[in-house]
């Protein structure tokens, strides 16, 4: 065994060949309850890791290694003993699905996604969550896995989506739901995380709260009125050249725009106790 071969205790050290095949493991998992167990799952993973990080399976005490770092594995999975159900429970804003055949994903953290290739991605995961119906989860894919062309992926054009879709249909449907599993994980992050922008943290939530009346971010945000307000406004162009600037320079703007009316109020505030 290799000195400094290390096995991930986080998301943001698997690799993405190892993420994709715990993404086949998960499905077998489903469809094939009877046949496999969690545990059988953890172990094939564990297999598959050390394999694909240089370990033969000849060395001495190789299936008690395995053993042992498949019990370290919980931090992947969420078992509800009562409603008898297994999940994985991917949380990280890595993209672990780089590609897919010549179709490019987003970069990690989001760092290369559009306004308007959002706002369409946030729909379709919307409605796939809200009736399992795979047109959405196809349309999912097709609006974030695309060609590239000049070491860039194509743009995004709301128009093209059903051609698009129709390409990315021959994506195996484990990783498909990759694709689903780790947009809805980013947008968790979005509404709720911090984000590191130039060393300095940053963190959206105020924007996304102050449009909240009781329902989740995703369906509260007004996705559309941010687009028409951002157009009218300038700042950024046109309607179509909002939806292809970088969502998070529109969210800073957003957030720069909310602090800077807190403020404001506050002031007022503050003049109108002293009077």
């Amino acid at each position: 065994m290799k000195k400094n071969l290390e096995f991930p205790d986080c998301w943001e050290e698997v690799q993405p060949a190892e993420f994709a095949y715990l993404l086949k493991l998960r499905m077998l998992l489903i469809l094939s309850p009877k046949a496999i167990s969690l545990t059988d799952v953890k172990r094939l993973w564990c297999r598959y890791v050390l394999r694909h990080r240089g370990l033969k399976s000849k060395k001495k005490d190789y299936y008690l290694l395995v053993n042992n770092l498949s019990e370290t594995l919980d931090w992947q999975w969420k078992v509800d003993d009562e409603n008898k159900s297994i999940a994985l429970t991917f949380d990280s804003t890595m993209n672990l699905i780089p590609s897919w055949s010549d179709f490019w994903g987003p970069a990690s953290h989001g760092a290369d996604l559009t306004f308007g290739e959002f706002r369409y991605a946030v729909i379709m995961m919307n409605e796939y969550t809200r009736t399992q119906d795979v047109a959405y989860l196809y349309s999912l894919c097709a609006i974030l896995y695309r060609r590239k062309k000049g070491g860039k992926r194509v743009p995004f054009v709301s128009s093209d989506l059903a051609k698009m879709t129709k390409d990315i249909a021959g994506m195996p449907d484990y990783l498909k739901w990759g694709v689903y599993c780790w947009f809805a994980s980013f947008c968790s992050f979005l509404f709720h995380g911090t984000f590191i922008l130039d060393g300095c943290e940053v963190c959206f939530e105020p924007v996304f709260s102050a449009t909240n009346n009781g329902n989740t971010p995703e369906q509260s945000l007004g996705m559309n009125s941010i687009l028409f307000s951002m157009a009218e406004s300038g700042v950024f162009g046109s309607i179509e050249e909002v939806d292809n600037t970088q969502l998070l320079r529109v969210l800073l703007k957003l957030l720069d725009d909310k602090q800077k009316a807190d403020s404001l109020i506050q002031a007022t505030k503050k003049h109108d106790i002293q009077s």
